[in-house]
């Protein structure tokens, strides 16, 4: 049986990932901040095929021994887990915290650290499969999202050269970059921003976290042997 670590498991991308997984008869490790409740119940919900593990993946201490105990290799790693403000690059103070540092410590830092961790205690297994969750802010500019922006180009960046790099062993790396997605990260955009986006959606609608789930599963299987390096626009056509 084929093991994934999912990091961000709790909700939206990460949580439709974990559903699709498990639905396919892997085993997933889920990696979650704080959202007890939330995790508890998708354990539930999916019986012996999740285990979850409490872990801010900003402290690298924490991350460090999340790493050391874990049991498995895993054929699959998707790194999900990250967080956004909307609010001006000149505001250094959002809730008491500075979103430029932080965005780049969660969205950037904490998915490279984790996953040079797992690398260097051979946790990823040979053939096996690394997906990066990107955005396709990092390649088209927003108002307010200057640092989550390049938080998501720096994974881009990082997935192309890591693909050259680990391929040699056989793991292949890509990222998946959502349009906007209906998901709890997005909710203060509310149903009529919701609507004026998908007027300019080719497909007409907004996105939801299984239509990424879904890509994601093709890049950790062995459909995708031979895909490594690639960024995968999942956004109706927005991007095109």
């Amino acid at each position: 049986m084929k093991h994934v670590l999912i990091t961000g498991v709790s909700r939206g991308i990460g949580e439709a990932v974990a559903r699709r997984m498990s639905a396919d008869a892997w085993e997933v490790t889920g990696v979650y901040r704080r959202r007890h409740d939330r995790a508890e119940r998708l354990e539930r919900e999916l019986g012996g095929a999740l285990k979850t593990v409490a872990c801010d993946l900003g402290d690298g201490s924490k991350m460090e021994e999340l790493v050391r105990g874990l049991d498995s290799r895993f054929d699959g790693v998707v790194l999900n887990a990250g967080v956004a403000y909307r609010t001006a690059f000149a505001q250094d103070d959002v809730d008491g915290v500075d979103p430029l540092t932080t965005q780049l410590e969660l969205d950037l830092l904490a998915p490279l650290r984790l996953l040079r961790a797992l690398l260097r205690d051979h946790k990823v297994a040979e053939g096996g499969s690394v997906v990066f969750v990107s955005s396709n802010l990092a390649r088209r500019g927003l108002p307010g999202k200057v640092a989550y922006a390049a938080a998501k180009a720096g994974l881009e960046g990082a997935c192309r050269g890591l693909a050259r790099e680990l391929g040699p062993a056989g793991i292949r790396v890509n990222c998946v970059s959502p349009g906007l997605l209906a998901t709890d990260m997005t909710a203060e955009v509310g149903a009529a921003g919701y609507e004026s986006y998908a007027k300019e959606v080719p497909l007409g609608r907004v996105g939801h976290p299984p239509d990424v789930a879904g890509v994601v599963r093709f890049l950790l299987g062995e459909d995708a042997r031979y895909v490594s390096g690639q960024v995968v626009d999942v956004d109706g056509g927005w991007s095109a």
